[in-house]
């Protein structure tokens, strides 16, 4: 049993050597510091980080130009199928969005909305779809389509109506 205690206060001693050694920075003094270091490096970067818009519009122009030049390439009667410009226009918004954040401006915002507003009107102006008129069914459907639920509802009704008077003979 000594052997076996021996053992155990070895295997407790390099746990907590092992431990020490894992851990050396962690007193409360170091990590409070470690803290105020941290909030005082992330409030200079927020300092730095201003919005410059006239960076912010040239990089939009620029996506704006690449994604026209990709237009351009194909014709412009399939310019309305999306299919055939998605991965153009994915990469427009992609390439819209990390020019913005790039310059520390958020997105969306007004400036860069109005400019992707423009970009539709004037590729995609054309593209309306057809509107679609509704029309009332033929007189037969329609008929079929009101008498069902009525007679469903009566017949349900007559059913629970039989059913409540057939359980007082039966229990």
């Amino acid at each position: 049993m000594d052997k076996d205690a021996l053992l155990l206060v070895q295997f407790l001693a390099f746990a907590v050597w092992g431990n020490s050694l894992l851990t050396p920075g962690l007193a409360a003094k170091d990590f409070a510091n470690s803290q105020n270091q941290l909030q005082s490096n992330q409030s200079d970067e927020k300092n730095l980080r201003i919005c410059n818009g006239t960076a912010m519009l040239e990089k939009v122009y620029w996506c704006g130009d690449l994604f026209a030049s990709q237009l351009n390439e194909m014709n412009s009667s399939d310019w309305c199928n999306f299919t055939l410009i998605a991965d153009d226009y994915s990469s427009f918004s992609f390439c819209m969005e990390f020019s913005t954040e790039s310059v520390f401006c958020y997105w969306p915002n007004p400036q860069v909305e109005s400019y992707v507003i423009n970009i539709h009107k004037l590729f995609f102006s054309n593209c309306t779809s057809e509107i679609l008129m509704y029309q009332d069914p033929p007189d037969n459907i329609l008929f079929a389509l009101i008498a069902v639920p009525i007679c469903l509802t009566v017949v349900v009704i007559a059913v629970v109506v039989w059913c409540s008077k057939r359980s007082d003979v039966l229990v």
